[in-house]
């Protein structure tokens, strides 16, 4: 992939990941709960999922998932129902409001590390819309008389990497909205709030089709 290629390449894959979704949205209510450097290191389990489902698109195995109503139906409603759990789940959490000086050794601190890039991860695996996107957009950016290993390879490299950015703009948002959350209760209506949209986003996701 010749770099002239890569710079046209690149602001379209930023454009697809700083689209709204599920994944944006749980960077950006992480925003809000720890700030956004901590939010943008779960991003860590969004890109490893990312890059397992590229590679389940590369050995033509995302082909097959998207072909079959059955298969594709199993990731859809998988999706379907993590993200709901996780709309109840935000929604009933506790009315915590974190100083900003919370100390990065705290042992709470490094669990919610943990948790966190747990969610980003199982947020992307269960979505069969990047199954379509790693199987459908991709290809159609590969030059077939060029190594298509070696391009499948930065095109992922540089969707991480534009994972990463668009994670930290929709974090800074939420830390924007952290600093304006100053109780409990505004605590509790932001968590509800959230919840909301993660819910909305598993209804919308179980009207996904395959076309």
């Amino acid at each position: 992939m010749t770099f002239s290629v890569w710079l046209a390449m690149a602001p379209l894959l930023m454009l697809l990941s700083l689209g709204p979704g599920p994944n944006n949205f749980t960077a950006m209510h992480n925003g809000i709960q720890v700030g956004a450097r901590k939010a943008v290191i779960a991003v860590v389990g969004r890109n490893l999922a990312f890059s397992i489902l590229m590679l389940v698109s590369a050995l033509g195995l995302g082909a097959i998932i998207v072909s079959s109503s059955f298969w594709f139906g199993v990731v859809k409603w998988a999706g379907v129902a993590y993200l709901f759990y996780v709309g109840v789940k935000t929604w009933r959490s506790a009315a915590v409001v974190l100083e900003e000086h919370e100390s990065e050794n705290d042992g709470k601190v490094k669990r919610g590390h943990k948790a966190r890039i747990q969610q980003e991860f199982f947020v992307a695996i269960s979505n069969p819309k990047a199954i379509l996107l790693f199987t459908a957009i991709f290809p159609q950016l590969l030059d077939l008389n060029q190594p298509v290993a070696a391009q499948f390879f930065w095109m992922g490299l540089t969707f991480c990497m534009t994972e990463f950015i668009a994670a930290y703009v929709y974090a800074m948002s939420g830390k924007q909205i952290r600093r304006l959350i100053r109780s409990p209760k505004g605590m509790r209506n932001m968590n509800r709030g959230m919840g909301s949209v993660f819910v909305l986003a598993s209804a919308f996701l179980a009207t996904a089709s395959r076309v």
